[in-house]
């Protein structure tokens, strides 16, 4: 029985880290770019997040050097390529913030199917001393921009 639950746990953590593959960003999700050890990791999936209207929300927050945020920086900026709705801002020529959302298929919150839904990439930044104070945010699920800002703004 045990065995069951873990090759489901496995499993279920797969298709997570699948759902949000194709980014160029994904390296530092997975703490290549800096070292998970450095991270404050925030993970929700499934029923907690239906008021929402969301099915994934993953965050990773860190503090990192210049030339990591470059990278950082660049990777978003690649992916925003593919975006099909984007809201950037920029302070002293670097990103500080974006809303990067794009067309999915995803499972419904409402009666878990595949459904056309949106994924969301996230950038918040400020500098801080030498570096900068990053928060990354990967979501997926029905909601849409405007209920995104309705939920942030509560």
């Amino acid at each position: 029985m045990k065995r069951m639950i873990l090759v489901a746990i496995g499993l279920f953590a797969t298709l997570t880290v699948l759902a949000q593959s194709g980014f160029q960003v994904n390296p530092v999700f997975d703490g290549k770019l800096v070292p998970k050890s450095r991270m404050e990791e925030t993970f929700i999936e499934g029923s907690q997040l239906s008021p929402y209207k969301l099915r994934v929300f993953r965050s990773v927050k860190f503090t990192v050097t210049e030339p990591e945020f470059s990278e950082i920086q660049a990777r978003l900026l690649e992916d925003a390529r593919g975006a099909a709705d984007r809201q950037t801002d920029y302070a002293g020529g670097k990103l500080c913030y974006a809303v990067l959302r794009f067309q999915a298929k995803v499972r419904s919150t409402r009666n878990d199917t595949w459904v056309d839904g949106s994924k969301y990439l996230c950038l918040q930044a400020a500098g801080k001393g030498d570096g900068y104070q990053v928060t990354l945010v990967y979501m997926s699920g029905d909601a849409t921009l405007a209920d995104l800002k309705t939920i942030f703004a509560n």
